[in-house]
């Protein structure tokens, strides 16, 4: 009867040292990404109010539409209207690091557009 007790007492000893580290575990991981979520919203807002006070000093654009034949006009240019919707795109795309565009031209891919979209999807890196 006294071995039995021993090996109870060990029991719920072992019990208590396991599920404290796990209670400590948890805390820890909880507070680390606590940590990480406020420095993360830190620099969102700092880019928010950056890209905030940008608009505000910006003119409004020419929200017309524009037609294949507008663009299909300009002899081969490119108009500046799609080159600001591609440095709009890149920019959603690469917001967080400094970016430039060099070089805007056609492309003449026999693929569709949905067949490079799906090939640049799965060759991307994890």
């Amino acid at each position: 009867m006294d071995n039995m007790m021993q090996a109870l007492i060990l029991l719920l000893a072992g019990f208590l040292v396991v599920f404290s580290v796990l209670v400590l575990l948890i805390a820890i991981v909880t507070i680390y990404s606590k940590i990480i979520r406020t420095v993360q919203n830190a620099g969102k807002k700092k880019k928010e109010i950056r890209s905030a006070d940008e608009s505000v000093k910006l003119e409004k654009p020419d929200l017309r539409a524009v037609t294949r034949e507008e663009i299909e006009d300009t002899d081969g240019e490119i108009p500046p209207e799609i080159i600001a919707v591609i440095a709009a795109a890149v920019d959603a795309m690469y917001g967080e690091k400094p970016h430039r565009i060099k070089a805007v031209k056609r492309s003449r891919s026999s693929r569709s557009a949905w067949s490079r979209a799906g090939a640049l999807q799965n060759t991307r890196p994890f």
